[in-house]
C-alpha cells in the first residue's frame, strides 16, 4: 500500500496533505485555524485537473475521525439540545446536496471541478467576512438569544448542503451558536458535536454515490498518524492561548488562497 502511495504522491504532497489535515485536526481541536486547510489542500493537491472533488471525497472519512476524537475530548461541555434542534434541517440539506450535487454520474446539477473551485473560494472569503464582523456581532449582543426552530431549520439546510459540497459549514453554525453567548468550552463542544453528526450523515451519500474510493482511503490511512497529534494540539492550545493575533495571519492566508481558487476556478470554466 505504501509503496502505491509513494509512486502516486511526492512527499512534497504527502507534506502539504499531512499539514492541511493537522490544521483541521488543531481546529477540531479548539485552536480555530482550520478554515484555510480546504483551499489549502485543494491548491496543493498533486492531480490539479480534479483536485476539488478529490479532496473533499478525501478528507470526509478523516473529518469523522477527527470529530469522534475531539467530541471525546469535550464530551461534558458538549449541549446536545442545541445540536438536535439543527439535525432536521441538516438531513434535508445533505440529502438535497446529494440530490442535486454529490453524483459524478447522476447528479441533477452539474457541478464541475472549476466551478467547485470557485464555490469553496467563495466560502472562504464567507468565512473571512464573517470572522470580521463576528467581533462586532459579539459587542452589539444586548442577551443571549436562541434562534427560532424555523431559523434552526434553515440554518441546518444551508450547513448540510455548504458542507456536502466544500466542508465548509463552520460560519453557518457560528451563526446559530454565537448569539447564544456559550462558554468557550460549551462552544466548541458544541461545534464539534454538530459536525460529529453532520459529517457522519454525508458518509452514507458520498459512499453509495462513489466519493470514497479505495486509493484515497489508503492515502487517509497513511495519514492517520496526523489526526491525534493535531487534535491535542489543539486542544492544549485552546486552554493555553488566545489565538486573536494568530489567526489574523489565517485568515488573511484564507483569503488570498480563496482569490486563487476562484481565479483557477474561473479558468477552467
Amino acid at each position: 500500500m505504501i509503496a502505491d502511495i509513494l509512486a502516486t504522491y511526492s512527499w512534497t504532497d504527502l507534506a502539504w496533505i499531512a499539514f492541511s489535515l493537522f490544521l483541521i485536526g488543531m481546529s477540531k481541536g479548539g485552536f480555530p485555524v482550520g478554515s484555510i486547510a480546504m483551499p489549502l489542500l485543494v491548491l496543493m493537491w498533486p492531480a490539479q485537473a480534479g483536485a476539488a472533488r478529490a479532496a473533499v471525497g478525501f478528507m470526509l472519512p478523516l473529518l469523522c475521525l477527527m470529530d469522534v476524537a475531539s467530541t471525546s475530548l469535550y464530551r461534558k461541555h458538549v449541549q446536545w439540545k442545541r445540536i438536535l434542534r439543527m439535525i432536521p434541517g441538516s438531513i434535508a440539506g445533505v440529502a438535497l446536496a446529494a440530490a442535486l450535487f454529490i453524483s459524478e454520474q447522476h447528479a441533477l446539477i452539474e457541478v464541475t471541478d472549476a466551478a467547485l473551485r470557485i464555490a469553496i473560494g467563495a466560502l472562504g472569503l464567507c468565512f473571512v467576512v464573517w470572522h470580521a464582523a463576528s467581533a462586532w456581532i459579539r459587542k452589539h449582543l444586548a442577551q443571549a438569544r436562541m434562534p427560532s426552530q424555523r431559523a434552526c431549520f434553515g440554518y441546518g439546510i444551508l450547513a448540510g448542503i455548504t458542507s456536502s459540497l466544500a466542508h465548509a459549514a463552520g460560519p453557518l453554525m457560528q451563526m446559530v451558536l454565537l448569539p447564544q453567548k456559550l462558554p468557550k468550552r460549551a462552544f466548541v463542544a458544541t461545534m464539534t458535536g454538530y459536525f460529529l453528526i453532520l459529517n457522519s450523515m454525508k458518509m452514507v451519500p458520498f459512499s453509495l454515490m462513489g466519493r470514497i474510493q479505495l486509493q484515497y482511503l489508503q492515502l487517509a490511512l497513511l495519514m492517520l498518524p496526523v489526526i491525534p497529534i493535531a487534535v491535542l494540539s489543539g486542544f492544549f492550545l485552546n486552554r493555553l492561548t488566545r489565538p486573536d493575533y494568530f489567526n489574523i495571519l489565517v485568515y488573511c492566508a484564507l483569503a488570498v488562497a480563496s482569490f486563487f481558487l476562484i481565479y483557477n476556478g474561473i479558468r477552467g470554466l
